[in-house]
């Protein structure tokens, strides 16, 4: 059983989206990027200090982030009401200020707009570490993995490769993630990241194919990480976006299945109207 409990209005932020992926003509659908990785330099071995963190963070139970969004809004309700200021605003260009305000005062008069993750578009990078899904880290053959809830995974290479070139990746939602050991902090980098309509830094706040997201993971605690997220995009910020996040584990627990589309009821038809369907799929009159 899920141990900690927010708000029905940002859970409603939540896009839950199981990631599968079917390979039906393996060699036709390799992507680029995989074809042109080309063999990385070996790691430098792992501290014993390293190697504890990677199997203490391994096991004994499940993290989640404990503050919903980058900005600071402590409940949905602060969030609908324009005149509460962001605690931490992001450092957007005038242009993506307005829509962010815009945005703001529509839905507090009760108007809708498209949130992707509400409709189960997967949460992917940076959205993933200010959302509430339960996760699990596994470290494995020069790799670490994330394993949600909602049944999407994130894959950082940790062998020493860099970064293919641009030209040689597939944006995608969660990019090219690499990672490696600082003393006792891991360090995350990613670029490749898809922008656009269906992705998402928090709700409503889009973001462009330039993001670039760095994260800093220490444990601060038995049962504590503090993550520092730094977020680049000249696309629609004047400077880096700087916000430290902190995850919680919960020990002796597990992933419980959490499937969008089983619980989505209100998706929003082809004009962005939002619509609510009845248990048996189809809409309400």
């Amino acid at each position: 059983m899920r141990s900690r409990k927010f708000s029905k209005g940002w859970i409603a932020f939540r896009g839950r989206a199981a990631v599968v992926g079917l390979a039906l003509f393996a060699t036709p659908l390799l992507s680029v990027a995989a074809i042109a990785q080309t063999t990385p330099a070996a790691p430098p071995p792992l501290t014993e200090e390293q190697r504890a963190l990677e199997k203490d963070w391994s096991m004994n139970g499940t993290w989640m982030v404990i503050r919903l969004g980058f900005s600071g809004f402590l409940s949905e309700e602060e969030y609908l009401d324009p005149s509460v200021p962001e605690r931490n605003p992001p450092p957007l260009n005038p242009e993506a200020r307005q829509l962010r305000e815009t945005i703001r005062k529509e839905l507090s008069e009760g108007k809708t707009r498209y949130n992707p993750t509400a409709n189960c578009m997967p949460a992917g990078v940076p959205y993933l570490l200010a959302y509430p899904a339960s996760f699990e880290i596994q470290f494995s053959d020069n790799r670490a993995m994330f394993l949600y809830d909602n049944r999407e995974y994130r894959i950082v290479y940790m062998d020493g490769r860099d970064h293919p070139s641009p030209d040689d990746i597939e944006p995608g939602f969660y990019g090219d993630s690499i990672g490696q050991w600082e003393g006792k902090t891991l360090v995350i980098d990613t670029v490749g990241l898809r922008g656009g309509d269906k992705v998402q830094i928090e709700p409503h706040i889009k973001f462009t194919s330039a993001m670039h997201v760095e994260e800093r993971w220490t444990q601060t605690g038995p049962d504590e990480i503090q993550v520092q997220v730094t977020m680049t995009d000249p696309g629609i910020m004047t400077a880096p976006w700087v916000v430290t996040q902190t995850m919680l584990r919960t020990r002796d627990t597990s992933l419980v299945e959490a499937i969008c589309m089983d619980n989505n009821r209100n998706p929003t038809d082809a004009s962005g109207q939002p619509m609510l369907l009845g248990p048996d799929g189809k809409p309400l009159k």
